[in-house]
């Protein structure tokens, strides 16, 4: 039966311009997840009750031929697509109550010591296994009670536990380009800087200090990119120099700015001076506040339906200060469209590398969009050349900005959005903010694995 599910999702298509995510696709995933089940023996399971499954498989067959029908049609049918979506949103209600019988299965299996059905039921590479709880509780068990680790799956379920963990310190260390630990210049050594400094790169903040005549040592902040940025100054090891300022020292600095942000008094003018100093910059600021009422656009193109592979509060990468932000699986040069107006202030196009490891995080292809309260809008994994704005374009809520890819750390070709604004704790790196975003069926203020929206 299965093998016919597969002879109707591996349809060729394309998608550009305006037109909707082809309907048949969104069924895949489920379809997958009805490939993988089938391969459970049922007697492995905490039930008898083998009706549910019966239902899914027969559900994703009858929705894969409403998608394949809705398809074909040369305009959207609301009340068939209506009803498709809600079956999609049956099946995965059922799904997920699968998943729920598969988990408890697991650990029932780990709790009574059955090697032989925890061995069967781990062979089977499902959603629970890769869940946090789960996936500790099942390595733990695996390399306790099978030392010639013979079950390929929890091998590399082992694999992706430690790259995960060395994922999540390098994304807490390196999550935004920071650039730290910069040589404060003087002014003569500034002047010749500015001359070559490109928007956005390392030394597009500069910092200087200068000796006035007084002895006061002065420091001076510019910033040469159109966006505002948040930077840090530190001052260590002074010797008969003081400040009534706070240090580290911590400000934002508006786009295309100058200010004398710091001076350092001698104690005694007939002795020497000494100190050590350093800064660092990054794009944002943690002092502006977010509009919570404003309502996003889903940036696709209208009519779209999308569906929701890692949402708020995600078990793989949306944690911590990443927490607010969306994945949709998206086929590579899926047109991205702005979910709100403001001004770009981050391109980069240029890579082509992408992949499942920390390595990739830096090849990454992005927009990034200043709106009006002075957050940010990331659109991220782009294609390479996948975008139609560049740095100081104005553009308005839903103007196409670019086209999705697969580049940077990424298991699948999809786009990462969120709103972010820098973290007031660090200083240093983003903060996701919740939002709401508007669909079709509403407006929605918590996004969730698998969610499915359709553009408004």
């Amino acid at each position: 039966m299965l093998k016919a599910l597969a002879s109707i999702i591996c349809l060729p298509w394309l998608l550009y311009g305006q037109q909707p995510l082809p309907y048949c696709t969104l069924a895949d995933p489920l379809a997958s997840h009805a490939q993988k089940i089938q391969k459970i023996d049922v007697e492995a399971l905490n039930t008898s009750e083998k009706e549910i499954i019966e239902h899914f498989y027969s559900g994703v067959q009858e929705t894969l031929s409403k998608g394949e029908e809705l398809s074909k049609s040369s305009k959207i049918q609301p009340e068939l697509l209506a009803e498709y979506l809600n079956k999609l949103r049956v099946l995965a209600s059922q799904k997920e109550s699968i998943n729920q019988l598969y988990r408890s299965s697991l650990m029932d299996a780990i709790h009574t010591q059955d090697n032989k059905r925890f061995r069967h039921l781990t062979s089977i590479e499902l959603e629970p296994l890769h869940q946090p709880r789960v996936r500790a509780e099942a390595i733990a068990y695996y390399q306790k009670n099978f030392p010639r680790h013979s079950i390929e799956n929890l091998d590399l379920l082992c694999d992706e536990e430690i790259l995960e963990k060395k994922s999540i310190r390098f994304m807490m260390e390196q999550e935004q380009a920071y650039e730290e630990h910069l040589r404060i210049l003087k002014r003569s050594e500034a002047q010749k800087l500015r001359k070559k400094t490109k928007v956005g790169s390392r030394n597009s903040v500069i910092m200087t200090a200068e000796t006035a005549s007084n002895g006061d040592v002065e420091f001076q902040a510019e910033n040469m990119n159109p966006y505002r940025v948040t930077l840090t100054l530190d001052i260590e090891n002074m010797s008969n120099l003081t400040t009534t300022i706070r240090l580290p020292l911590s400000i934002e600095l508006v786009g295309y700015s100058k200010k004398k942000v710091l001076v350092l008094h001698p104690t005694d003018k007939r002795k020497a001076v000494d100190y050590r100093s350093s800064y660092g910059w990054v794009r944002g600021s943690p002092f502006v506040k977010h509009n919570d009422e404003f309502v996003y656009a889903l940036p696709f193109a209208k009519g779209s339906t999308v569906r929701v592979s890692q949402g708020y509060n995600g078990n793989t990468s949306h944690i911590g200060l990443s927490a607010y932000a969306v994945d949709f699986p998206l086929p590579i040069g899926t047109p991205i469209f702005a979910a709100r107006d403001g001004i770009v202030v981050g391109v980069e196009v240029s890579n082509t590398f992408g992949g499942p490891s920390p390595q990739y995080r830096l090849y990454a292809n992005y927009v990034i969009i200043e709106h009006n309260d002075g957050t940010m809008g990331n659109y991220y994994h782009l294609k390479q050349g996948g975008t139609v704005v560049a740095i100081g374009d104005k553009v308005v809520k839903g103007q196409l900005i670019a086209y999705s890819g697969n580049t940077g750390y990424t298991t699948a070709p999809h786009l990462h959005f969120s709103v972010s604004k820098v973290d007031p704790v660090s200083m240093r790196r983003p903060m996701n903010l919740p939002v709401k975003i508007q669909t079709m069926a509403g407006i929605v203020t918590c996004p969730r694995c698998g969610d499915y929206y359709t553009v408004q």
